[in-house]
């Protein structure tokens, strides 16, 4: 919702008002540069109080759907406020804004950065024996970093299951993650793979004889999963939105499973240059 808002205020030149409590819990994780359109409360207070205009109030609420009619002329014009309210997962909504949203809002803070950092470090040890010098200092460094290290290529994988099988009645199959592993293997001579999913049993005994695969650990909260396979260069996923997210703000090859049920159509929130395969 924060990414699609973003986009139509860039796109449409107005200002873009977020709720503190919003602000706050995503700046629990993130440095949440919105700088280029934010108003603050107390600003966006006295514009809607302001008894000399009378403003207009437009809600739109959707469910994962893609509106055209939001990218006209005037669709947002001088006297409305336009608040989104619903799922809107869509990328054709932001898409145009990518790079602010992967390199300047949703990018994690130092103290996450330094968390995270200490599982790819100890992978480094225990595969490599080296203990790589990197620096902390902000998150498309150690991206970058990482990326630059040359001794192996990160994937992350994301693992949808309990938490979402009791509403679309699907879980992505042995099978799929399977194939989707060794689709890398064969790409790239040295691969390690970043497991992030609600069920850690079933990860476990599905890859136990997976070579360089590691589970984030039980201490990590779903921010910090989320900002660790945010760090990796290519992903695997199933479904629902965190995997979306995390595939996004990694932005590198990704393999998507097409047959998991969304209630987007595939077109409007698949993203173009992803793999999807069954």
């Amino acid at each position: 919702m924060v990414a699609s808002a973003y986009g139509l205020a860039r796109l449409h030149s107005c200002h873009l008002y977020v709720t503190p409590a919003i602000i706050n819990e995503m700046k629990l994780v993130f440095i949440f540069d919105l700088s280029p359109v934010l108003i603050s409360t107390s600003m966006f207070n006295s514009i809607i109080n302001d008894i000399s205009k009378q403003m207009t109030k437009i809600i739109v609420d959707i469910q994962c759907k893609y509106i055209p009619e939001l990218t006209r002329p005037n669709v947002i014009s001088l006297g409305h406020i336009f608040e989104l309210r619903g799922y809107w997962q869509s990328y054709l909504h932001f898409h145009k804004h990518s790079y602010e949203l992967q390199n300047h809002i949703f990018v994690a803070r130092q103290p996450v950065i330094e968390k995270v950092s200490k599982l790819f470090i100890n992978i480094y040890e225990q595969q490599f024996n080296f203990r790589p010098q990197f620096s902390l200092d902000n998150h498309q460094l150690f991206k970058k970093q990482l990326a630059e290290s040359k001794r192996t290529t990160w994937i992350g994988i994301h693992i949808q299951r309990r938490s979402h099988f009791f509403c679309v009645k699907y879980a992505s199959s042995d099978e799929y993650l399977l194939s989707a592993i060794e689709y890398y293997r064969n790409l790239y001579s040295n691969v390690s793979f970043i497991v992030a999913s609600d069920d850690r049993r079933y990860c476990r005994n599905l890859f136990r004889n997976q070579a360089n695969v590691f589970l984030t650990p039980k201490s990590f909260s779903e921010a910090d999963d989320l900002i660790a396979l945010s760090f990796c260069q290519h992903s695997i996923v199933t479904g629902g939105t965190f995997g979306w997210w995390a595939a996004y703000l990694a932005d590198g090859l990704v393999i998507h499973d097409k047959v998991y049920p969304s209630l987007c159509k595939q077109h409007e929130h698949y993203y173009p240059p992803w793999f999807l395969i069954p």
